[in-house]
């Protein structure tokens, strides 16, 4: 029995989700091929009469039988049989076929040399058989026996999606038993790949529905640098027509034990969700513990504990855990909305340790949140509750608990010629910064009223000012220690109230414009826009700006008197054919610089001459948009510092997509700044990633991440698809080097065609080659 359940394990095709317990790996759609079997019957119309021809001689005895030789059909109701020779008893419905005999009945078609067959019944039995099931299965036997509607029983079989007498891959059997939009329970079972065997089961149970089926899935085997050989073991199991859940159970011989449960749910076509837990009995997990604690162990990095002392980073042994959970509800009561997403982790280095993903395993920060939102006219309400882990040496976590938020958008006040817009939020926060920074939970409430009025002095200006007052009480605030870097470290325990003022005034114009013809693709007529903007904004100051609890962007709205000048490019075209639509933007050039006539209030100031902040003359920026349709798309930024005559902060995102086939690249530089008490490090970095189909042989896609800085390659992904008739085999390369856990790894898989996975190797190939 044991060895029955071992084989069965290694030759079930997956039928529903990713091994990974959570999703997020650009990779796996494409090593996750769904099966199709789609294999259906018409419901039989009762009542018809069954019709015999034949182009050769008759011999017939009224109500006795019907004989027919030289090409024989005969049909009932969705069934239509063809053969040499046929006899058929009226009395007990059965026809006698010999010679290439054809049984079709729906998508199902059969054929074979001898048969035996009930008309009104469906059922019976072919020797020298092959059965063709929709998409493409193909089914050989010595003898099929149709026992019932959609139930057959296969005599000494082989099972295919490719193309016979010589298939690349089947599955040979002694026995099977078919049941269409059921299962096919079959028996003495090997797997082959042309003529060579390579798995065998004594049993084996395959579904054969259309929708989902529970059942065990592909299991996943590999090898770890550190934590010896892997099995994973997965069981689909479908709860009910609208939820699912999905058991996963991780094995590595060096002792580590992972359990995860996948439960989804679609109650109605506007409600869906997911939960995914994931726990592991973690033998080499990274640890940042005390030099004294990691005495006799083996070390590889330096680390901060969260209590700020300095630590070394050691493989031990952990329980860890980690946990999503998202669901989005759009069909509410009373018109609301409903959002949640939940990400956590038990420790912060679970995702560098165990996440396929690099994204994932880069990540610093974890962010939770739910809304309850609901939009009538120009008002909107929100509830908002979050929680934002964040991981930078030390942990933060800040929390709402929850924000009422209520909003009116700009609209008309009245009759008149005014426009009336507001913000408003009653929150209660907590926040814990770490050692030796502020710790505590507060309430706080935002009302924002602005009043705007626009107006065009002239067809090519328009003008826009605005007034507005903001008010923000806080229950609690900050402690202000006395001394030159007067940094917060607790709360006060007393209440705090903001105010200030804040005004505007907009112009765009004058504008200037021009017509011209051209072709850039589908478009042959053009409109350059050239248009300045000029935008002034003052806020008043508020007092001791050092005691409010900074937890968002709000807290951050202080004193400004400063100027914003723009001149914009933009380029609109439209195609030759006026049924083509109007004008599309498809370019847009703005080059721009702020100066403040006096430097914008701080929560923490700053006397450094290298502080950006502390300079009246803002860098000139440059951003280019081109879009000229769905093809390629380039968006551009840099920021050039006129005082140090250099650039402080570049970023290109650029991308192609035809079909299947991509480019997508993007380059960040950013220089270093000074912050009150914060050095922000230069950054240089470059991410590729591409997909092309090199002929229907083979595709190939990538993704690359370099430092610069560095000179490191972070991420290094590639993945080949080698695709065949009936099977395509997957080879996937990669490398990660975020700390404190780099690794190279490796990943093979074999889809079959319309079955979907057959087994799923991955491992680490520093393992293999004897590294670390």
């Amino acid at each position: 029995m044991r060895r029955a359940a071992a084989s069965f394990l290694l030759l079930l095709p997956a039928a529903a989700l990713a091994q990974d317990p959570f999703a997020g790996d650009p990779f796996e759609s494409r090593f996750r091929n769904q099966p199709r079997f789609e294999v259906r019957v018409r419901v039989p119309e009762s009542g018809a009469d069954v019709h015999l021809k034949t182009t050769g001689p008759v011999h017939y005895e009224k109500d006795v039988f019907w004989e027919g030789t030289g090409g024989v059909t005969i049909e009932y109701e969705d069934v239509k049989i063809t053969s040499d020779h046929a006899r058929y008893d009226f009395a007990t419905g059965v026809a006698t076929l010999t010679g290439n005999v054809v049984i079709d009945q729906g998508k199902t078609r059969m054929t074979g040399t001898r048969a035996g067959f009930r008309i009104k019944e469906k059922t019976g039995w072919l020797e020298n058989a092959q059965a063709d099931l929709a998409p493409s299965y193909h089914i050989t036997a010595e003898k099929i026996d149709k026992t019932a509607e959609t139930t057959y029983k296969i005599t000494q079989g082989i099972f295919s999606s490719c193309d016979l007498p010589d298939p690349e891959w089947s599955f040979r059997m002694s026995e099977a038993t078919v049941t269409l939009e059921d299962y096919a329970r079959l028996k003495d079972v090997t797997f082959r790949a042309g003529s060579v065997p390579l798995l065998y089961t004594p049993y084996l149970i395959w579904p054969t529905k259309s929708d989902r089926a529970s059942g065990m899935l592909v299991p996943g085997v590999g090898i770890s640098s550190r934590r010896g050989g892997y099995l994973g073991l997965n069981h689909f199991w479908a709860t009910s027509r609208s939820t699912d859940l999905t058991t996963q159970v991780d094995l590595f011989t060096g002792g580590t034990l992972g359990l995860g449960e996948t439960f989804r749910w679609a109650p109605t076509a506007e409600s869906a969700g997911i939960f995914q837990g994931y726990v592991v009995d973690d033998e080499e997990a990274s640890q940042c513990v005390t030099p004294a604690e990691a005495q006799g162990e083996e070390t590889f990095g330096g680390c901060i504990r969260f209590d700020g002392s300095p630590g070394v980073l050691i493989y031990g042994e952990a329980t860890r855990w980690k946990l999503r959970l998202d669901h989005v509800s759009d069909d509410l009561p009373w018109g609301f909305r409903g959002v949640v997403s939940v990400r956590r982790y038990s420790d912060e280095y679970f995702a560098q340790d165990l996440e396929r993903n690099f994204d994932l395993a880069s990540a610093k920060q974890y962010p939770s949140d739910a809304f309850l939102s609901k939009n009538w006219g120009a008002n909107s309400l929100n509830v908002h509750l979050s929680r934002i882990e964040t991981y930078y040496g030390v942990k933060v976590v800040q929390e709402r608990l929850p924000t009422i938020e209520y909003a009116r958008r700009t609209s008309p006040l009245g009759r008149t010629p005014f426009y009336f817009a507001m913000r408003s939020s009653a929150s209660y926060l907590s926040q814990d910064r770490g050692p030796n920074l502020p710790e505590g939970s507060y309430g706080r409430f935002d009302l924002f009223p602005v009043v705007s009025f626009p107006f065009r002095p002239a067809p090519w200006l328009s003008l826009s000012a605005r007034a507005g007052a903001r008010f923000t009480g806080y229950t609690d605030s900050y402690l202000v220690p006395a001394g030159p870097l007067p940094n917060p470290t607790s709360f006060s325990g007393e209440s705090y109230q903001r105010f200030y003022g804040d005004g505007g005034l907009t112009m765009v114009g004058p504008s200037f414009s021009r017509l011209f013809d051209g072709k850039i693709g589908k478009f042959r007529k053009f409109k350059h826009i050239v248009e300045p903007r000029v935008e002034y904004v003052y806020a008043s100051e508020v007092d001791d700006p050092l005691k409010i609890p900074v937890f968002d962007e709000i807290d951050s709205a202080l004193g400004r008197n400063e100027i914003t000048y723009a001149l914009v490019n933009r380029l609109l075209a439209r195609g030759e054919d006026p049924k083509s639509g109007g004008a599309v933007e498809i370019a847009q050039l703005t080059i721009s610089q702020t100066y403040a006539f006096e430097l914008a209030q701080r929560l923490v100031p700053s006397s450094s001459p290298f502080d950006p902040a502390n300079r009246k003359t803002g860098p000139v920026n440059l951003t280019l948009r081109i879009a000229p349709g769905s093809v390629v798309s380039v968006d551009a930024r840099l920021a050039w510092d006129t005082q140090a005559n250099d650039l402080t902060g570049t970023s290109v995102a650029a991308g192609w997509n035809k079909g299947d086939d991509y480019v997508n690249a993007t380059w960040y530089r950013s220089q270093a700044q000074v912050a009150p008490g914060v050095l922000v490090p230069a950054s240089d970095q470059y991410r590729l990633a591409a997909g092309f189909d090199l002929g229907k042989l083979l595709r190939l896609d990538a993704i690359f991440n370099y430092d610069a800085l560095q000179e490191l390659l972070l991420e290094d992904r590639t993945l080949a698809t080698f695709r065949f008739s009936c099977f395509e085999i997957l080879a996937e390369y990669r490398q990660l080097r975020t700390p404190p856990s780099p690794r190279r790894d490796y990943r093979i898989a074999v889809n079959l065609k319309d079955v979907g996975q057959l087994f799923d190797l991955n491992g680490s190939l520093d393992s293999l080659l004897g590294g670390q």
